[in-house]
């Protein structure tokens, strides 16, 4: 009996204990309404799944009219902290708090509570529906004076980072930089917009720009002590160093910006930074070290449902790896995941997404400048008759854009389904001409030379078409590269030439496979091409590698065989010779 009075005086107490470390917001007495509500919102709290504590939280909120909007706002917020992900809760409750917004007829909480949820869709990458409601937003804020806007820093940082996501980067500088205007210097916020503003540089192509922001943020964050911010900066600037080609450097900063991050448990920033760390160990052929950051990666993009397409670039970077490796295990479970998540960002995370949002706000902003023109238009009566000429004119010559739009693609579409069909016909005929002759030797070396000659010409189609217009096309289908990756020289097209090459060699043959056990089938397959005097490049096109890995190949088995190099590459061509 005394045990359990004790657990219920120790229970008593804990609930005490957890309330008095999540009071009721307070709702101030300020200046001004705006200047109330900025401060209410200050002291909104993340309560995880304990929706309870955060009723208790905004409780004094829903009993006044007044900060109703706010209230059913917070509330939204704090559902989509609990499921983690859209729901239905949040929705209803930014829904009521953009209606309780209008109802009080105030331009500044109509603002912010339609922000507010557009930040949540933005949070979950909902970008088709999240665009329009932005547009709309950006309008109400460009006819409102910034003083009469909740917390402008803030809502001006919230929209710049949204047009950086859309990829409309100079109106996303435009806003960041007024964002600056009404935010604390030496504060985590100034170096977050300092960082944001560089990365904007970055993606318009202006490096040095971008470099000397991401410097800047970098230096203001370690003065305010802020690790995360500063990990952050580090990962952007890894990002021009590898555009420099500077490897090295680029991945020991991210390597730095990992360790942040991990610290401080920040899970996206983590998996970002992995993600880029995977792709320069990647290019820098540090396959296996790419492949242990990747690991890691992929826990923190499968852990969040909005985190697709980062966990797209993860399977697409591990199928680089087993490309490079010649490898083929566990590929089929990649590229079936890897089409479901294409097909799932088609109208989410993707770049599809991406596009159309940013084709709608180019759209609103030539709308936009149509109703400015009807605008001037309507004050002036004495040229009426002009504004209906004009606004005819720029109808048809939107639809004359539109459908000539449409016919440039159409055109680029056919264009490009013909070179991908009349190359795919080239290989057709050729392992055709191949199977006609028997595959015998010389047919099988007639068939290298036309691989070669088509491996040439699809490597200067795939260059070609990313300088044009139709770039986007082989990025969405990739079917020159698929089949360039077709012609390259498989285990079975090898079987069947070596088998052809030991009858007509069979002296050389047999001094391989007895004098020199040691020499790989890899190394055999250069030998094999040398002997019949195909180039490096040639032989580099043939095996999907690169002219600099063949002789490599060739140095380090002439230092593995020592002396027994001058005896074997007596039995190849003198031309051989020289190329070696």
């Amino acid at each position: 009996m005394l045990f359990r009075k004790s657990y219920c005086v120790l229970l008593l107490l804990f609930i005490l204990q957890v309330k008095s470390q999540n009071p009721p917001i307070k709702i101030p007495c300020l200046e001004n309404k705006i200047a109330n509500i900025e401060a209410v919102l200050l002291q909104e709290k993340s309560f995880d799944t304990d929706t309870i504590s955060l009723k208790k939280h905004l409780e004094l909120l829903g009993k006044s009219q007044t900060y109703k909007s706010v209230y059913d706002g917070l509330l939204a917020n704090g559902y989509s902290d609990f499921y983690n992900t859209a729901n239905s809760k949040s929705k209803f409750y930014y829904s009521q708090s953009i209606k309780s917004a209008a109802v009080q007829k105030d331009v500044s909480l109509e603002i912010w509570a339609e922000l507010n949820y557009i930040s949540y869709l933005y949070l979950y990458r909902d970008y088709i529906n999240m665009t329009p409601k932005l547009l709309q937003v950006i309008d109400k804020i460009k006819k409102t004076p910034a003083n009469e806007i909740i917390l402008p820093g803030e809502s001006f940082k919230k929209i710049g980072w949204m047009l950086q996501t859309l990829e409309d980067y100079p109106e996303s500088l435009y806003y960041l930089n007024l964002a600056k205007k009404h935010t604390a210097k030496n504060t985590t916020g100034y170096a977050s917009l300092i960082d944001n503003i560089g990365m904007n540089y970055f993606r318009l192509g202006n490096d040095q720009e971008a470099e000397s922001y991401f410097n800047q943020a970098g230096v203001l964050a370690k003065q305010i002590q802020d690790e995360l911010q500063y990990a952050k900066a580090l990962g952007n600037l890894a990002l021009v160093k590898q555009k420099k080609g500077d490897l090295l450097p680029a991945i020991s900063l991210l390597k730095k910006d990992i360790e942040i991050s991990e610290e401080h448990k920040s899970n996206q920033n983590t998996m970002y930074a992995s993600i880029l760390l995977a792709e320069l160990y990647v290019e820098n052929k540090e396959l296996n070290q790419a492949e242990k950051v990747l690991k890691k990666a992929a826990e923190i993009a499968n852990s969040k449902s909005y985190f697709k397409k980062a966990e797209l670039q993860i399977i697409k970077l591990k199928l680089a790896i087993l490309d490079q490796q010649k490898r083929s295990d566990n590929e089929l479970v990649l590229r079936r995941r890897m089409v479901v998540l294409e097909d799932s960002l088609k109208n989410k995370d993707g770049d599809l997404a991406i596009r159309n949002a940013n084709w709608i706000i180019q759209k609103t902003k030539f709308q936009q400048n149509i109703n400015k023109t009807t605008n001037q238009v309507k004050h002036e009566t004495a040229i009426k008759k002009s504004y209906a000429i004009v606004i005819v004119l720029a109808f048809m010559s939107a639809l004359f854009i539109f459908f000539s739009l449409k016919k440039q693609l159409r055109n680029r579409q056919r264009q490009y389904n013909q070179k991908v069909n009349l190359l795919k016909l080239e290989k057709i005929k050729t392992e055709q001409k191949l199977h006609e002759t028997n595959e015998n030797f010389n047919a099988q070396v007639d068939y290298l030379k036309d691989k070669n000659i088509q491996i040439k010409k699809l490597k200067v189609e795939i260059e070609q078409i990313k300088k044009s217009s139709s770039h986007y096309l082989e990025k969405e289908k990739g079917q020159l590269n698929t089949l360039l990756e077709s012609h390259l020289m498989t285990e079975n097209n090898w079987n069947t030439f070596k088998r052809e090459f030991q009858k007509e060699y069979p002296e050389f043959s047999r001094l391989l496979q007895q004098d020199f056990p040691e020499i790989t089938d890899a190394n055999k397959r250069i030998l094999l091409l040398q002997k019949l005097n195909f180039s490096n490049n040639e032989i580099a096109e043939l095996l999907g590698i690169t002219p600099d890995a063949v002789k490599k190949s060739k140095q380090r088995l002439k230092k593995k065989l020592g002396s027994k190099f001058d005896l074997l590459f007596e039995h190849l061509t003198s031309k051989s010779m020289q190329n070696l």
